[in-house]
């Protein structure tokens, strides 16, 4: 059933439209309700719908959701991230601007490093290569592409705007040029290039700009508000005829800004296009007193589009609190604590969560966790990506779908008994597939050579499917994981259960990747080619693995950011302090109305209960090692709008007659400084 709010965006027919949808509003619903009316009733043919989303995730929930509303009646439409849709518009074009159809993916590192390597020569000092490292994702992130010269006064301007005069920013762009060459020589894209380059194609082929354009009739995008520029100008280009684009967001929840997003994109085009607008404010999720404090919390920044988010659900808990810690410590014991006692009480464990602002704060909540045997997850996200064991197989991955992919064998040569960095040199000064050049290396490296092409020959059979069991069981993968796992628990001398003990998260982070992987390959169609299945697998490098990590039957802690589009029944944020949110560097809030929007995220993560912890002494990560921080002043915005209950549980504090005996047992251990 329908609210009248969201009957009228599933309405919506044809034109510009803009849905402005609070936290825990049905959005969701809505968007796939549309879908199905526009497909069934309105009788558009599903290749002419897209519903882009942010997130892999997102989008498996929403084709999920949308097939079992469809029911069979009609094929369901594209559903997918910017990026997939950007790799799927080059897999079948791409190669009208040079990109193959195996073009593959690089992992941020790997473009990191090649970047680094080209600007070394102009810009040696490395804090200024590292401010042109920041200056190239911001003209990426605008979308300015240095193969046009209509792009290269802005990109000239931006180059001002960071401290580029013009001949540091000739030689910049330059250097950036030469970038995009060898790329596309080694048939290798990075992350931003899923966008730059289906909007290149477009303005460089306007005939298949005018069939795309002609053929689409509908596109939805969820969480328009954090688009950046690059994003918002593929959409451009991709318009249908009638105008017919719905955005679907919050600029109350952008939280991304720091990577270029760009909410202003929901104000440009309410300006431009003048399109219905439609609110949603009522909020399905969260108990009355969340909601009111978080809206009075949201409602301090200035430059928001205007809309009343309300509670419609009755009250579970109708209070917000706040806990007032003397350090760190006693903090994470309190909150262990607290979250035993939910358990204790029946409480399912995925029903708790714990959210920070910076991932060091999760230490010492870990310890306290482990030290009662609670479950629990930290919720990896990109973080996994991080990991050698991970780039390895990527990279294992990448060479099998792309022998050209340079970046890739540079990483695999770490398994190659001599092959260093100047044989792998010599493979790709050769030409053609590097794996056929071993004699142009030592005996010793020519056999290592053979032996990897033939794993990779295998792996290339298997496809992207076999990848984790490929690690697993290929002997040169298999021995280079061991020797890191036996140099972590002691070396040669390591006893059998330490190694095995090493064994586990390897195993766990390989599985979770391939998890990750199914989900994408799931979504391809039956018939879709090698090339098709390997990039989108291999997407996995830039998009994080957060549609793959097991929910069920433990506790979450989670950064805020990676805590965006989930719920939970009960949520403590943990270090809900001055330094930390808003969150300063060098005593300086660089951006207050993003950091007064996350803590808005935080808050509504929760349905029934919020708790909010603030430790005296805590280090927020600045460099200035623990010292006394301040309540963050958010807690009183909150307060505008909802009383906080404060709870003062630092040592020598008068404990509240309601504090359980587990409580108690941890304000009195962290008062007497005892772990």
């Amino acid at each position: 059933m329908l609210d009248p709010d969201q009957a009228r965006v599933v309405a919506h027919g044809s034109g510009p439209a803009v849905v402005l949808a609070g936290a825990g509003a049905g959005k969701t619903r809505c968007t796939t309700e549309r879908a199905r009316r526009r497909l069934l009733e309105d009788g558009v043919p599903a290749e002419a719908m897209v519903l882009l989303t942010f997130t892999n995730k997102a989008a498996g929930e929403m084709r999920e959701r949308l097939a079992a509303r469809l029911n069979g009646a009609v094929p369901p439409p594209w559903i997918g991230t910017f990026h997939s849709f950007g790799s799927r518009l080059l897999r079948t074009h791409g190669e009208a601007i040079g990109v193959p159809p195996n073009a593959t993916l690089m992992d941020a590192e790997d473009s990191r490093r090649m970047l680094d390597t080209l600007l070394a020569g102009p810009f040696s000092d490395p804090e200024r290569r590292r401010r042109a490292l920041s200056l190239q994702e911001a003209l990426s992130a605008a979308g300015l592409d240095l193969t046009d010269d209509a792009d290269l006064e802005p990109a000239r301007d931006l180059c001002d705007a960071a401290g580029f005069g013009p001949v540091a920013a000739a030689r910049l762009l330059q250097r950036l040029r030469r970038y995009d060459r060898e790329k596309r020589q080694a048939a290798m894209l990075d992350f931003a290039d899923l966008i730059l380059l289906p909007a290149r194609l477009l303005r460089r082929d306007p005939a298949l700009c005018a069939r795309l354009t002609g053929a689409l009739r509908d596109i939805t995008v969820d969480e328009a508000q954090d688009t950046d520029g690059a994003q918002f100008r593929l959409l451009r280009l991709l318009t249908p005829q009638d105008r017919t684009v719905v955005l679907v967001g919050d600029d109350d929840q952008a939280i991304y800004e720091w990577r270029h997003a760009r909410p202003q994109n929901l104000r440009d085009f309410i300006a431009a296009e003048a399109p219905a607008v439609y609110r949603l404010e009522r909020n399905y999720r969260s108990a009355p007193a969340i909601v009111t404090g978080g809206v009075a919390l949201v409602r301090h920044n200035l430059e928001r589009l205007e809309k009343h988010p309300y509670a419609v659900r009755p009250a579970a808990e109708e209070t917000v609190r706040l806990r007032l810690w003397g350090d760190a410590e006693g903090m994470a014991e309190g909150v262990a604590a607290t979250l035993q006692d939910a358990l204790d009480a029946g409480t399912p464990a995925d029903e708790l969560a714990v959210l920070y602002r910076k991932n060091r704060l999760a230490r010492p909540l870990e310890a306290a966790l482990l030290r009662r045997g609670l479950p629990y997850r930290v919720k990896a996200g990109m973080d996994l990506l991080a990991h050698a064991d991970v780039r390895m197989m990527l990279a294992a991955g990448r060479l099998a779908a792309n022998r050209r992919d340079m970046r890739a064998l540079a990483r695999l040569a770490d398994l190659v008994p001599g092959l260093g960095a100047r044989g792998v040199g010599r493979l790709l000064d050769a030409g053609g597939d590097p794996l056929a050049q071993g004699g142009r290396l030592s005996p010793k490296g020519a056999a290592g050579v053979a032996d990897l092409a033939r794993a990779i020959d295998a792996l290339s059979r298997q496809g992207p499917a076999g990848l984790e069991s490929w690690c697993l069981q290929t002997p040169l993968v298999r021995d280079w994981l061991e020797r890191r796992i036996r140099a972590a628990a002691g070396g040669r001398k390591a006893e059998a259960p330490a190694v095995e003990r090493g064994w586990r998260p390897v195993r766990a982070r390989l599985a979770a990747i391939q998890r990750a992987m199914q989900r994408r390959l799931q979504g391809l169609p039956a018939a879709s080619g090698d090339a098709e299945r390997w990039s989108a697998a291999l997407e996995i490098a830039a998009t994080g693995t957060e549609e793959a990590e097991p929910e069920s039957g433990r506790i979450t802690l989670s950064t805020i950011h990676g805590a965006k589009g989930l719920e939970w029944g009960r949520v403590h944020l943990f270090g809900f302090s001055e330094g930390l949110l808003p969150m300063a560097r060098d005593g300086v809030v660089e951006n207050l109305a993003e950091e007064r929007r996350l803590a808005y995220v935080a808050v509504t993560r929760a349905r029934d209960a919020l708790m909010l912890h603030h430790a005296d002494r805590v280090d927020t990560g600045d460099g200035q090692g623990v010292r006394s921080v301040a309540v963050s002043p958010f807690v009183e915005e909150i307060r505008r709008g909802q009383p906080v209950v404060e709870e003062d549980r630092r040592p020598g504090a008068e404990l509240p007659a309601d504090a359980g005996a587990t409580d108690w047992l941890a304000a009195m251990r962290a008062g007497l400084g005892s772990p």
